[in-house]
Parts: C-alpha cells; sequence; structure tokens
C-alpha cells in the first residue's frame, strides 16, 4: 500500500488570507461612499470573511492533529511553471496598480494579453481577438450598462465626453 503524502496546510491558506486582504481593502477604500453604493460589497465580504475564518481555523485544526505539514508545496511544484505563477501574480498587481490610471478598458486588455501571452497562447493574433472580445464585454457591463464608477481612464474618459457627463 502506498503512503499518501501529508497535505500542503501552507497551501490551503492562500487563497482564505488574500480574500480576507482584499475584503479589507474593500472596505477601506469604500468607507467614503455611502451605505446604498456599498451594501452588496458589504455583503459579499461579510461572506468571505466568515468563509476565510472558517478555512484558515480548518487548516489550524488539521495541523494541530498532525493531518499536514506547513509548507507550500502545491504551490512551487510543478517548478517548470512556478516562473509562470509568478508573472500571473506581477500582471494581476500592475493591473490593480494602474487601473486608476489606464481604466477599465486598456488595463483588462492589457493584462489579458499579457496573461495569455505569458501563459503560451499562441498565435498572438487569437491572444489580441480574446482578450479584446473579453474587454469589450467587461467594458460595456461595468462602465455602460451598470455605470459602477470604475476608474476613468483615457477610454472612460473618451465615453463620459461623448454622452455629455
Amino acid at each position: 500500500m502506498k503512503e499518501e503524502k501529508p497535505r500542503a496546510l501552507a497551501a490551503d491558506l492562500v487563497i482564505p488570507v488574500v480574500a480576507l486582504a482584499f475584503t479589507v481593502y474593500f472596505f477601506y477604500s469604500t468607507r467614503e461612499l455611502g451605505w446604498e453604493a456599498r451594501a452588496n460589497g458589504l455583503i459579499v465580504g461579510a461572506l468571505l470573511i466568515v468563509l476565510g475564518l472558517v478555512q484558515i481555523g480548518r487548516v489550524a485544526v488539521d495541523y494541530v492533529r498532525k493531518r499536514g505539514t506547513f509548507s507550500f508545496g502545491p504551490l512551487v511544484e510543478p517548478r517548470d511553471i512556478f516562473h509562470k505563477r509568478l508573472g500571473l501574480l506581477a500582471i494581476t498587481i500592475v493591473f490593480v496598480a494602474t487601473l486608476p490610471w489606464l481604466g477599465l478598458g486598456i488595463g483588462l486588455f492589457a493584462a489579458l494579453a499579457a496573461s495569455f501571452a505569458l501563459m503560451g497562447v499562441r498565435p498572438y493574433a487569437r491572444v489580441l481577438k480574446v482578450s479584446a472580445i473579453i474587454t469589450v464585454v467587461c467594458w460595456i457591463g461595468f462602465v455602460v450598462v451598470l455605470d459602477i464608477g470604475l476608474p476613468q481612464g483615457p477610454l472612460e474618459k473618451l465615453y463620459s465626453h461623448f454622452r455629455g457627463d
């Protein structure tokens, strides 16, 4: 009988910790808005906090009961694609950091194109086409239809100008 490899419990903490950090960031960044504007985010954020704490508690119990080790094994293996994971993380960080200046249209298109190229999607024409389609659908949904007040980049400012805002 093959002995089972112990679970890498620290790897199970990454998503809940990131979700908690994102929720805290969301609550902090929307503190000036009225409660109506934050209502859905508060509900989703509260659920994320509860689920994150449940997952952290589950991992703590498993660690105390020696059901795994406190390691990040699955996050760094297989080693040959680890650079792609770091690249996707960097692309995501740059996207979020530049969103206030680039807006959703340009920022999302650039992030998607860079991500697809990094993951090896070819030919590049397909990368650009798929990135453009996803960006247009998201832009129409979030900027035109829902008008959720994302930061205005050059495309959003041009749209506001022609709309007469």
